[in-house]
């Protein structure tokens, strides 16, 4: 299985995960949006990339990818990337403002 295609699918459809996660971490706690990042923010990205760049998809239906297979990888992708990054991101949090609390 060639992974170029689902890299590249990924990187595009990035900047709306990101965003949703971004707004997610915003609206609720910082658990809850990495919860919604790795789960809903794929969902967010693949409708995305269907409303903005929905020509796109021929590149793909022509080495043989459909839709459910990229929405797949994807989100396979998106959880081996987003677990370390956030788990490195929330040691250094932890390192330097201590408790997760607020009050």
């Amino acid at each position: 299985m060639n992974i170029r295609p689902y890299w590249q699918y990924y990187k595009d459809i990035f900047p709306f995960i990101a965003g949703f996660g971004m707004i997610c971490c915003i609206a609720t706690s910082v658990l809850w949006g990495f919860g919604l990042f790795c789960t809903l923010g794929v969902l967010f990205g693949f409708f995305g990339f269907q409303v903005f760049k929905n020509d796109q998809h021929y590149f793909y239906y022509n080495l043989g990818i459909t839709k459910w297979k990229l929405l797949k990888v994807s989100f396979i992708i998106n959880l081996l990337v987003g677990v370390p990054i956030f788990s490195f991101l929330l040691i250094s949090f932890y390192f330097f403002f201590g408790s997760f609390t607020i009050t």
